[in-house]
């Protein structure tokens, strides 16, 4: 694989473009060390000592691995209404040819990735339906193109997909064999077992991998919570402590009897009944007046 060459801070002209383009996410550095740049994902929405992302709260930062480093992106938030975070996974259906010389045939395969690009941690772009005739019959895969300008080819996502896949398949093994040794996470109880099972497999393991392990089982509110709490930790969360995380929410919410299914409805001054999230449940909710 050809190396990218690393890519030189130019934060006043990275966070200018990002400005200009709001909502979007820009790679504005590519640092020779880890901790480098996780100090300037630290820095960049506080504005410290980074005087080209003033004013303070108007930028979110994130790093990911790149093929020559650790990649540091940025986008400008500021007049935008609140940002869903960042996915941990994107799904595609893909073209599946086989891996044997010889031509098999095709199918189309759904396949659940990592929400990044793999060589440089940009943001995978959003697929298209793409209809086509092959074989004598009619098939629809996904394209899409990445905002790096990565291509993203049918036989690496396949070869992605499997591989989280095998761990997803010898973490839920591991579950089902030891049923009664996962200690009780109450409604997360099913997901934190996978996510632990699967840190005994995967050293290391991130909290987005484990997203992604739990997307692929179909623990979407787990996937929510683990996705909203990374916002907040901006990023710096491993998958037993995203365990812990929902292990400690599911008690938060059975104990809470300061909402209704995770409003808490009070009268406003004007005598109005209005509502608001219960920041103790974190359900998916909609506040009303």
């Amino acid at each position: 694989m050809a190396r990218l060459g690393r890519v030189v801070p130019g934060h006043s002209e990275i966070a200018q473009r990002a400005r200009d383009a709001r909502g979007q996410w820009f790679l504005v550095a590519v640092y020779p060390s880890t901790s480098s740049a996780r100090s300037a994902v630290s820095r960049i929405p506080r504005a410290a000592e980074m005087p080209a992302y003033t004013p303070a709260g108007t930028f979110e930062a994130y790093d990911a691995r790149h093929d020559d480093g650790t990649a540091v992106w940025v986008r400008y938030t500021a007049g935008l209404p609140k940002l869903a975070p960042r996915p941990s996974t994107m799904t595609y259906r893909v073209c599946d040819r086989g891996d044997g010389p010889g031509y098999t045939g095709i199918r189309i395969v759904t396949v659940t990735i990592a929400a990044e690009c793999p060589r440089c941690g940009g943001p995978r772009g959003e697929g298209s339906s793409h209809r086509f005739h092959e074989d004598g019959e009619w098939y629809v895969a996904d394209r899409w193109a990445n905002p790096c300008g990565h291509l993203d080819m049918y036989g690496a996502v396949l070869a992605e997909y499997r591989q989280w896949a095998r761990v997803r398949e010898a973490a839920e093994q591991k579950v089902a064999e030891r049923s009664a040794e996962w200690p009780d996470a109450g409604e997360f109880t099913a997901a934190v077992a996978l996510l632990r099972a699967a840190t005994a497999q995967v050293r290391g393991l991130h909290a987005r991998q484990g997203a992604q392990l739990l997307q692929m089982g179909g623990h979407e509110e787990a996937v929510r919570r683990i996705e909203e709490a990374l916002v907040g930790r901006l990023g710096r969360m491993s998958a037993r402590q995203a365990g812990q995380y929902l292990t400690e929410l599911a008690a938060s919410r059975a104990a809470c009897t300061a909402c209704d299914g995770g409003l808490i409805n009070y009268r406003g001054r004007d005598g109005e009944f209005v509502s608001r999230r219960c920041e103790a449940c974190r359900r998916d909710v909609a506040p009303g007046a």
